[in-house]
């Protein structure tokens, strides 16, 4: 109790509840004293591979037992106690809800900027802190009244997908990915590949999302990936999506917005739009009875897939 690591006090305050610039250095202190104490043990045996369970242990005599005084209040607290009065801030719940906004709404500058650069929608954030402060962070409740939002409904294709997105959604799209397989393994290993390698992140802070998961090797590794799922006319959602273009009128606009909807809903820019529709006017009239149809439907899907737009999400 006499050795205090204020490094769990730091990160807790920092990274994880209220962000810089809503504590003091003697907040840090006294959170880190309510924690003293708490640690963890791993269970004997080991599993295979080298595995095994971590598990939660409170040593008594190494708790630091004295009054602290934490964000004005005073007490002899424990760490759960300072969990609670973190909660009770409404830098809390805005940071929280920014954090919601930027996962399910539209990306937000990097978190270390947060304490120098507004959010881009201030009045959302204060519409999801106070849906947190009144539920007590009940989730269901919070999330409810953020997918039933106007600026919900209205951010459409603002957030970049990050690589777990990219590789889950192209792999329920063309089918074949419900049951664990090698296959499986191999496809969601190149999440990592991406960028992000999950539950390994590059730092306590973890990863820097929007437009910092595209650079030229990324994007070529994310565009590939797809593209050559969507290939694939053995897959189920690729055996649908061709059948679903048959069934339309067999011009170039047509199949380009179909093409689109399909794996979107989807919108281009108006100039990537002709240019999709211009190069299928160039390749002829489409022939579902021989294999030329299924070939440009491919490539007209490959072509989508290179698009920026589809970057987002």
């Amino acid at each position: 109790a006499t050795a205090v690591n204020e490094n769990w006090g730091r990160e807790l305050l920092e990274l994880f509840t209220m962000g810089v610039g809503n504590y003091t250095e003697t907040d840090v202190r006294e959170a880190s004293r309510a924690f003293t104490g708490w640690t963890l043990e791993h269970k004997l045996p080991r599993f295979h591979m080298g595995r095994w369970d971590w598990e939660f242990k409170f040593i008594p005599e190494d708790h630091d037992y004295g009054e602290k005084e934490f964000l004005g209040h005073k007490g002899n607290f424990d760490g759960e106690e300072i969990v609670d009065i973190i909660l009770s801030k409404k830098p809390t719940a805005e940071f929280i809800a920014r954090h919601l906004y930027s996962f399910f709404v539209a990306d937000e500058p990097q978190v270390p900027a947060w304490s120098v650069i507004p959010p881009n929608d201030p009045a959302a954030i204060d519409f999801l802190a106070d849906a947190l402060l009144e539920s007590d962070y009940h989730m269901e409740t919070v999330l409810r009244k953020l997918f039933n939002s106007d600026f919900f409904k209205n951010q459409l294709f603002e957030r970049v997908k990050n690589p777990t997105e990219v590789v889950v959604g192209t792999l329920r799209l063309v089918g074949n990915a419900e049951m664990p397989s090698p296959e499986i393994m191999e496809q969601t290993s190149q999440i990592a590949y991406m960028g992000q390698d999950l539950l390994n992140p590059p730092s306590v802070e973890g990863w820097h999302n929007g437009i910092e998961w595209i650079n030229s090797g990324t994007l070529m590794k994310r565009t590939n990936f797809v593209s050559e799922l969507i290939s694939d006319t053995s897959r189920p959602g690729v055996i649908d999506i061709l059948n679903r273009l048959q069934k339309i009128k067999p011009n170039a606009e047509s199949l380009v917005d179909e093409s689109l909807d399909l794996l979107g809903p989807l919108e281009v820019s108006e100039i990537a739009r002709k240019e999709l529709i211009d190069h299928i006017t160039n390749l002829g009239p489409f022939n579902w009875d021989d294999n030329s149809g299924v070939e440009r439907s491919i490539e007209l899907l490959q072509l989508i897939i290179a698009t920026k737009e589809y970057q987002f999400c």
